[in-house]
């Protein structure tokens, strides 16, 4: 499970969890962090797998990198701990593989006809095809409805395998997770439950 840690100076939080066999390291927004603590949480508390997925969709978890933000001084997470995206729900990028700080793209295909491609690229691949991009939107910032919008509008073309991934990573209702938390803790608090959370479910 991902485990929570404060920063030294007390100004926030922070989340490491292993991804693909790698320590990331994932910050976490002001808002998140408040509701983490109002929920009981602090340094050193694991943190179910949706949750931190739930945090990661809503752009309150990120990394502001291409690449894993390892902090040696934080040691690593226990042996054989659970793989973030075990489920396989978070979108990948089309070039790299690379599941971290993904943008849908918009790229003209370079033939002149007009013709527009959509594809999910992290850092690097935007980097490169950057001459070529019409439009770059962070995931962490659309929601199907937007997606959805601009599709419609004719911004975004439909129909691609990377606008098919990010549908399906925002048709999961993860945010119910804090809805579960809650209910974990207040379990805790009548003596209903252990004093260590056990997995949230991801379904």
């Amino acid at each position: 499970m991902p485990t929570l840690h404060a920063y030294r100076d007390g100004s926030g939080f922070y989340s490491k969890a292993n991804l693909n066999g790698r320590v990331v390291t994932f910050q976490l927004t002001p808002a998140a962090a408040q509701r983490l603590s109002s929920a009981g949480l602090g340094d050193g508390a694991r943190l179910p797998v949706k949750l931190l997925l739930a945090m990661i969709q809503c752009g309150d978890a990120f990394t502001g990198t291409a690449t894993p933000t390892v902090n040696p001084d934080q040691g690593a997470l226990p042996f054989g701990d659970e793989d973030l995206d075990t489920e396989g729900l978070l979108p990948r990028c089309e070039e790299t593989g690379g599941r971290l700080d993904l943008h849908l793209v918009v790229l003209d295909d370079g033939l002149g006809g007009g013709r527009k491609l959509a594809r999910l690229l992290a850092l690097e691949p935007r980097h490169v095809l950057r001459k070529q991009t019409a439009l770059s939107v962070p995931v962490a910032a659309l929601s199907r409805q937007v997606l959805e919008h601009l599709i419609a509008s004719g911004k975004v073309p439909g129909g691609t395998s990377g606008v098919s991934s990010l549908r399906r990573w925002l048709d999961h209702q993860l945010s119910s997770a804090w809805d579960e938390l809650a209910k974990l803790r207040a379990a805790r608090q009548t003596g209903l439950a252990f004093d260590r959370a056990d997995e949230l479910p991801l379904g």
